[in-house]
């Protein structure tokens, strides 16, 4: 059975990180985010017909080719036949999320839409690989909630409770992240970062009690929903929030006209909010362990799995696997919206084509595109290079060497991987053993010099370096975060946040093959067991999809000194410090 999954519509400016996916008999084939064509970041209102077009043409397929098409929202829609509480099928939004003229159909498929929070929930559950788990999603929004809580067993998902989009907890932490300065979209991430550098001096009255089922907001914003004339939408929870924020937690008014024109402030301005940043972290913290504590009370279950925005909060999942309030965890590498095209998709295919055996546990979101041979060929040779072609092991040999030797290298491996997080396909790679390599490549992305790095590690070495909670269904996927250990501080300094924490990546031998090994022989080299890695782009763009984009950035950025595109492989020779042309071999 193949189904084509979906998420994102071009004539809602609002909507963003729009995907497709292509599910074959319940195993994933092809996930794409449409950001990674379009390369606008976030794609906002550009839809997903573009990721869509890209899977079908990756599996030779068109689109009358598919049993059926699911989509992440349940639309209101003017006729619609009901298939389950969660899906309903219609074609009267095909023509606006899927164009006929990039299609080619006369009459509209049936799309299947599927309850937003039911499409966060099957794809976090379904790519868990446990038999039974309680399901948390938390983001932004809903069709009308903003948390939901579910019990999973095999094919089954089960609603137990949802919260309205006045307690959401994602248009909180992006108000939060906003108010900082940070921006919407980027803020949550980079305001998870910014948290470690301040201290908590006074606490957000934002609560959820676990026994009573109830979220507490602050008063004045309770008073502002009760007395709005109507049902307050996301975008004006997320307003209220930061009027709250102005008027009662660090009294420093914004530049509201900056803010509406490119939604940041001065870089200047974001180092008075590292305490408030430490609050508004606490607050989701502690938001998140309540909700498990409620969900541990309504299921019994041993497992855990999150899905939404907030699940992309590393600090807070490394709470929940710290609390030990559920015995496992896991989240699904893209938690956010993306996520939903394959969410929607593995419902569709869970309603009518139930497996016959439990999927198992992803075991890597590489479901993009790799390029053949001959394209890689003609980008380099468009980039005016000569092509050098190795085997693995001079791969392998001459990497690890280029990080001993403290180079930054691109590295363009593989297929794309799914979601936001870059897991050794789509990396700058880098030498850990000196701060000033944080700085270089903050500099080169275009980066706030404060935002951290991450380790890529090698899985059978990691407990050596990291203290702590390793929980697989985290760490395997960069969603935690683990304690450097005191003796390993000033050995892998560009990895070391000012809390001690860092935000690891495990890399299996088994799974990631050639990445595995140019860690572990930059270990043979150095004794240092992991690299730094950080994603393949630069400040306002996607991470890197086509052969182009990562040679545009290695002949732009003197200190990207070496390139791999799969087994091509190009370094830049020392220069002089007085010269400032850069050439490559």
């Amino acid at each position: 059975m193949k189904i084509l999954g979906l998420i994102g519509r071009s004539d809602i400016a609002e909507t963003h990180d729009g995907s497709a996916a292509l599910i074959i008999d319940n195993q994933i084939q092809f996930a794409l985010e449409q950001e990674r064509l379009t390369r606008r970041r976030y794609a906002e209102g550009q839809g997903c017909a573009d990721a869509a077009k890209a899977c079908l043409d990756q599996a030779g397929l068109q689109l009358s080719d598919m049993d059926y098409i699911a989509y992440g929202w349940l639309e209101d829609l003017q006729s619609a036949t009901p298939v389950s509480e969660q899906v309903s099928a219609s074609n009267e939004l095909t023509s606006i999320i899927l164009p006929p003229e990039q299609f080619g159909y006369t009459e509209p498929p049936t799309i299947h839409f599927v309850q937003h929070h039911y499409t966060h929930a099957a794809v976090t559950f379904l790519t868990s690989g446990f038999d039974s788990a309680a399901v948390l999603v938390m983001d932004g929004q809903g069709e009308g909630a903003a948390v939901s809580l579910f019990r999973a067993e095999g094919d089954t998902i089960e609603m137990l409770e949802t919260y309205p989009i006045v307690n959401s907890v994602g248009m909180f932490y992006g108000a939060a992240g906003a108010r900082s300065g940070l921006g919407w979209h980027s803020g949550p991430g980079k305001l998870m970062g910014l948290a470690p550098f301040g201290q908590v001096r006074e606490t957000i009255d934002f609560h959820f009690d676990p026994e009573a089922g109830k979220f507490i907001l602050p008063a004045p914003l309770q008073k502002a929903i009760d007395e709005a004339p109507t049902t307050p939408t996301a975008a004006d929870v997320g307003m209220l929030w930061m009027y709250y924020f102005e008027d009662y937690h660090y009294p420093y008014r914004q530049d509201w006209q900056k803010w509406q024109e490119n939604g940041t402030v001065d870089a200047y301005d974001v180092a008075h909010y590292v305490d408030f940043a430490a609050s508004a972290q606490q607050t989701i913290e502690n938001i998140g362990r309540n909700l498990a504590l409620r969900l541990k009370k309504l299921t019994g279950e041993k497992n855990l799995v999150l899905s939404g925005g907030c699940a992309l909060n590393c600090n807070m999942n490394a709470m929940l696997s710290r609390e030990k309030i559920f015995d496992n965890l896991y989240v699904f590498p893209a938690a956010n919206d993306a996520g939903c095209s394959i969410g929607a998709a593995l419902a569709v295919s869970q309603l009518f084509n139930k497996p016959d055996t439990p999927l198992k546990r992803l075991p890597s979101p590489a479901f993009g595109r790799s390029y053949p041979e001959e394209d890689i060929i003609a980008a380099l040779i468009q980039y005016g290079f000569k092509p050098e072609k190795l085997s693995s092991e001079e791969i392998v040999e001459r990497v690890a060497a280029d990080l001993a030797a403290d180079k930054i290298v691109a590295w363009f491996r593989g297929q794309d991987e799914f979601g936001p997080r870059a897991l050794g396909r789509r990396s700058f790679l880098a030498n850990p053993c000196k701060r000033e390599t944080l700085g270089r490549l903050n500099k080169i992305k275009g980066r706030e010099m404060w935002r951290p790095l991450a380790p890529s590690i090698l899985s059978e070495k990691a407990e050596i370096v990291l203290g702590g909670d390793l929980e697989p269904g985290l760490h395997r996927y960069m969603l935690g975060v683990a304690t450097i250990r005191p003796e390993w501080r000033t050995k892998v300094p560009a990895v070391v946040h000012i809390d001690f924490s860092t935000r690891s990546h495990l890399v299996d031998k088994e799974q990631d093959g050639i990445y595995w090994s140019v860690i572990n022989q930059f270990y043979e080299k150095t004794g240092i067991p992991l690299v730094c890695n950080t994603s393949l782009n630069v400040a306002g763009q996607p991470l890197v999809h086509q052969p182009q984009e990562v040679l545009e950035i290695y002949t732009t950025r003197d200190d990207v000194q070496t390139l791999v595109i799969e087994n091509f492989y190009l370094t830049k020779p020392e220069i002089p410090e007085d010269e400032t042309e850069t050439t490559a071999t």
